[in-house]
């Protein structure tokens, strides 16, 4: 086995030299007088309705129904463009329309005046005309795009001129109304369950939710709410139909269910018997957040418990039914590998922070505020272990309130979330249901249950989140009901099953890459999930991919951490603080014949900002990745054919999403394995790696983001190649680790000795 190489290159920074595009129309594409009189029409009925309603809002809030998957750079740009204001700044929203999987189309919300709309009606008739005069009734691509020869084009400067508006509006308001089916009022599906407590968002406006209330003459004696940020309302179900009678529209996003977070009851078998376990010395720590700890455990020793409740939560404590749920998670985490022998993963014992922030069930708004205080006041934990879920799936929408603050937690600290992929606990089971919150968390690593021969156990659910993300991350064994596992609650040693048993597993493997191998958390993220993946990772997982992500992490922390004699696996960390970050000299070994014998994969991982309130176009910050060949005209032939940035090409929003996994913040790329060809090199060109960053929002980048890529290059004639890529890396400056366990345990074990000094 060859170890893993850590290399630290010296990565360049490169600007956005890219010239701005032609305002043409896309060659299917086009603008009829017909399509000017339905877009007119549909924003006329907005502003009936809202003329038909109590003044609430100084603006309105409209919807704008696009025909595709729009990518930023393609929305609308004259459109409801409110003068002096970038359009992009008065959107407060986004989300899907109601349509077959792969068939969903954008819908964005925009807070606009009435000013602005009836100026933008004015000049769709404006635009009507120009069409009718200039372009016999129809613009098309034929007629309309601007040709590099502008000699050739028929609209010249003055058939625009006596229109009264100038030429670059006309184009950009034809383009707007190519790329749009309708105006319409925001309405979201109420597809909810008969609970009685909800968590409501509203739409960003210029009103404070007391303020709203204030107005809609809302108050705490007749109904019953809390807030809980500046635009989520607790209500119950008589305040909610309210509401949703009085501003529909104002309602930006509704969960049923989402006020009471359960774990998943579940048959055991128990075993009691005297077990000894040495003291605990400088092992490092997990941060366990879950139901209460029972202290006269035999591996108690190990735990720091706090039973974080409070009065009124202490008055609901009856039994130890209360510690058995937390207590088993914890005995994983501490000492999993003595009671179940064939998952002994190689990373030896923790020990555990554990929080017990309920009984069997607990208000989100107080979840949410437990997990963000335990957070704060533990910066040294890195790994936190999350194994309680919600029965209800999360919406296709937009992501849950406590799955959106373990991102924002996670984007601001140096920490991650290791969470349960949550149970399907119905009766009848028809098809696999999505996932519950917080397992639709898209910075954590959300963990599925198989079953030992690898497949998905019997209450999997399912991904992706938002249509498009992909959850959960990666699989582990976690039982099923004729395949259990161990576990130690307060009775005794237990037969348990369930994805909350999978993730303290994947949680030890985290925390033993990064505080003992030292690894960063996105570099660890990369490693884990590489394992699983393989090179099988498009093969093998295509059946079951919604329920097993990238796969099944492999049980030796070993395999993580080496790789096969005949491949080169190296791991690079760095920080993207421009529009490109490269490297285009890394020595990949050639053969005798002066190609390349190899086929490649690689991974990157990133913790970007999100924002909830902008629904499915929920990433702030996307990181692409290009990894290949250096061709003879100074760019990269992508392993992945990745063509997005490349110059004079197009791919539309949809299929970057789908093939090249645009704003997800995990990426992997790889080649099938099967009969491979060496590769032809250009002109003795190496190999390079470019990581291109784009904002979804319009702010410029306020800070460094961190990345982790672990590239694994497999010599296809099966030659070990490690020690000549060791040495032209050398030989550049580059610094090279060969990662092994025993050093690295070494180090961390001198790293807590305690020195005194005399």
């Amino acid at each position: 086995m060859n170890s893993i190489l850590q290399v630290k290159l010296r990565f360049d920074k490169e600007k956005n030299k890219s010239p701005f595009g032609s305002i043409n129309l896309r060659a299917a594409m086009s603008v009829s007088l017909e399509k000017i009189d339905v877009l007119s029409e549909s924003l006329r009925t907005v502003l009936r309705y809202y003329r038909d309603k109590p003044k609430i809002l100084n603006k309105l809030l409209v919807d704008v129904c696009y025909n595709d998957i729009i990518a930023k750079s393609n929305r609308i740009k004259e459109l409801l463009k409110p003068s002096a204001t970038n359009i992009n700044d008065i959107i407060v929203g986004a989300r899907f329309s109601d349509a077959p999987d792969g068939e969903e189309n954008h819908i964005i919300t925009y807070y606009v005046d009435v000013e602005t709309i009836n100026t933008t009606l004015n000049e769709l008739g404006i635009v009507k005309q120009f069409i009718k005069g200039e372009l016999d009734g129809k613009a098309t691509a034929k007629n309309f795009n601007e040709t590099d020869d502008a000699l050739k084009s028929k609209l010249k400067t003055k058939n625009y001129t006596k229109y009264g508006l100038s030429k670059n509006k006309i184009r950009r308001m034809i383009i707007d109304c190519s790329v749009i089916e309708t105006f319409s009022i925001p309405q979201i599906t109420n597809n909810i369950s008969s609970n009685n407590t909800f968590l409501i968002t509203f739409y960003k406006t210029e009103l404070t939710l007391y303020s709203l209330l204030e107005k809609l003459e809302v108050d705490d004696v007749k109904y019953r709410y809390s807030l809980y940020g500046e635009d989520t309302l607790a209500v119950t179900r008589d305040l909610f139909d309210y509401l949703n009678d009085k501003v529909p529209y104002l309602i930006s996003m509704i969960s049923s269910d989402l006020a009471q977070v359960t774990y998943n009851p579940i048959n055991k078998e128990t075993s009691s018997e005297l077990i000894e376990i040495p003291n605990p010395n400088n092992e490092p720590i997990i941060g366990v957040i879950d139901t209460l700890f029972d202290e006269n455990v035999y591996f108690s020793r190990w735990v720091e418990n706090t039973d974080y409740l409070d009065d009124i939560e202490k008055m609901t404590i009856s039994s130890n039914n209360s510690r058995e749920h937390g207590t088993e998670i914890t005995s994983i985490i501490v000492d999993g590998p003595r009671m179940n022998p064939w998952l002994d993963d190689g990373c030896g014992r923790f020990r555990v922070r554990h929080f017990g922030v309920c009984t069997n069930k607990i208000s989100m708004v107080k979840l949410v505020w437990k997990l963000k205080d335990i957070v704060n006041n533990n910066p040294d934990i890195h790994v936190w272990n999350l194994s309680l879920g919600t029965d209800e799936e999360v919406s296709k929408n937009f992501i849950s309130f406590d799955a959106a603050v373990l991102d924002e937690l996670q984007a601001r600290k140096n920490i991650v979330f290791v969470v349960s992929g949550t149970n399907d606990n119905r009766d009848e089971r028809i098809d696999n249901i999505r996932v519950g919150s917080p397992a639709d968390s898209l910075n954590s690593i959300v963990v599925n249950s198989i079953k030992r021969n690898g497949t998905p156990a019997s209450y999997s659910r399912k991904g992706p989140i938002l249509s498009f993300f992909n959850k959960p991350d990666v699989v582990y064994y976690g039982g099923d009901y004729d395949e259990r596992i161990n576990a130690y609650a307060p009775s005794g040693e237990e037969q348990v099953y369930g994805t909350s048993f999978a993730a303290p597993w994947i949680s030890r493997k985290m925390c033993f890459l990064i505080d003992v191998m030292g690894f960063s958390r996105e570099t660890a993220k990369a490693l884990i999930i590489d394992s699983a993946a393989g090179w099988e990772y498009k093969i093998s997982t295509a059946k079951y991919k919604e329920l097993l992500g990238y796969g099944a992490v492999p049980i030796q922390i070993e395999k993580v951490l080496s790789t096969d004699n005949d491949e080169i696996k190296f791991i690079l960390y760095g920080t993207s603080e421009a529009y490109k970050t490269t490297n285009y000299g890394i020595p990949v070994p050639k053969d005798n014949d002066n190609k390349y014998p190899y086929i490649a994969r690689a991974i990157i991982c990133y913790f970007p900002e999100c924002s909830r309130a902008q629904g499915i176009d929920y990433t702030n910050r996307e990181l692409s990745l290009k990894f290949g060949r250096i061709k003879s005209d100074g760019t990269i032939e992508d392993i992945n054919e990745n063509i997005q940035d490349d110059k004079n090409s197009y791919i539309d929003e949809r299929q970057s999403r789908k093939e090249f996994r645009k704003w997800e913040n995990t990426k992997f790329i790889s080649k099938v394995l099967k009969n491979n060809q060496a590769l032809k090199s250009y002109e003795d060109k190496l190999w390079g790696i470019v990581i291109t960053s784009k904002e979804r929002l319009d702010t410029q980048m306020h800070g460094g983001l961190n990345f982790g890529v672990v590239i694994t290059l497999k010599e296809i004639k099966g030659v070990n190649r490690i020690t000549d890529f060791i040495r032209s890396c050398t030989f550049r400056g580059w610094i090279v680790n060969e990662i092994t366990i025993r050093n690295q345990i070494d180090i961390y074990n001198a790293n807590q000795q305690e020195i005194t000094f005399e």
